[in-house]
């Protein structure tokens, strides 16, 4: 019909069709990543409530929380780009503006705090197993103290890009970003927000890898179990880093082939953008599954909402049955 041609001619003002499905897949996972993401801090919080917990069990879910507070906030900031590139390729408006631009930094600042937010839960492993003399690493408060000099160091790190005004408005997508044209900016947020975590978690992976292989047989054997779960722990952090970077691939073929051919791909943005929001969907996920603490907790709450809205209709007819 003439509505539906003039909706699709509307849509032109971006990158045509493919341009606004590719970004309304993005909306729809980093929407269930939001949901996911806030459902899991609410649960965790009102577990903490409830409950009187072990020092272990707390830092264990304070660091959990962390990162899907984190992972809230990112997805929070693609949501708004997602609307806003969806708003411009139907109706052509302009965002630009020194708030945009702002969004813009603090997608890649809070991007860095994520991935670093990682290191500090193996930075927790490495204190128990390694360092476990120096009891100030175990210590509650010592966490919720780096969680936020992890935060404001993320900031820091990235703020060259704003100086160096690396974070321009993408006319043909409707939102400000790091300009992959501009490569000393582009090398800097990837080397801040990838490279860097990457080396922490294997040197640290390492470090407690030789440490572990360099005990004597002597060694109590609770004591043995209990470092195989934290190796096994930072193994499984490994994992979803690698997944995260593995589900942006196809973006980062899109950047070599940039740097190869000094010619942009008309996509490469919102390629890059549904990598991320589908990393964070499937990261929000995975992290329940492998961290037990956490998916007890998540689990015992669905099973409580079962037995719940079971209860429910079983009384109403018992109810019925006694009228």
């Amino acid at each position: 019909s003439e509505r539906i041609k003039t909706h699709f001619k509307m849509i032109d003002y971006g990158r045509g069709i493919v341009g606004f499905i590719v970004t309304l897949i993005s909306l729809i996972h980093g929407s269930a990543a939001w949901v996911i993401s806030f459902m899991v801090v609410a649960i965790i919080i009102r577990y903490q409530y409830n409950n009187r917990l072990k020092r272990e069990e707390k830092i264990t879910l304070l660091l959990s929380t962390n990162i899907y507070l984190l992972i809230f906030l990112y997805i929070t900031a693609l949501i708004s780009c997602n609307i806003q590139t969806i708003v411009g390729d139907i109706h052509g408006n302009n965002f630009d503006s020194s708030w945009c631009v702002f969004v813009g930094y603090y997608i890649v600042a809070t991007c860095c705090a994520l991935y670093h937010a990682f290191v500090t839960q193996a930075l927790f492993r490495l204190g128990r197993i390694v360092y476990s003399n120096y009891r100030w690493l175990q210590h509650f408060w010592f966490y919720i103290i780096v969680t936020g000099i992890q935060v404001v160091g993320a900031f820091a790190l990235l703020s060259p890009v704003l100086i160096w005004h690396d974070v321009i408005y993408l006319s043909n997508d409707h939102y400000c970003c790091v300009s992959f044209k501009i490569i000393l900016g582009v090398l800097w947020a990837v080397f801040a927000c990838y490279g860097l975590p990457l080396i922490y978690l294997s040197l640290i992976y390492i470090r407690i890898t030789l440490f572990i292989r360099q005990q004597s047989n002597t060694v109590a054997l609770a004591i043995k179990r209990r470092q195989q779960r934290d190796l096994l722990a930072i193994q499984r952090i490994l994992i979803n880093v690698g997944l995260l970077i593995a589900i942006g691939f196809p973006a980062m073929v899109l950047l070599v082939m940039l740097f190869i051919t000094g010619e942009e791909h008309p996509l490469l943005y919102r390629i890059l953008w549904i990598g991320a929001e589908v990393s964070m969907a499937v990261l929000s996920i995975a992290m329940v599954l492998t961290t037990p603490q956490l998916k007890n907790i998540v689990m015992k709450r669905q099973r409580q909402n079962r037995v719940t809205t079971i209860e429910g209709p079983v009384r109403m007819g018992s109810m019925s049955t006694a009228h």
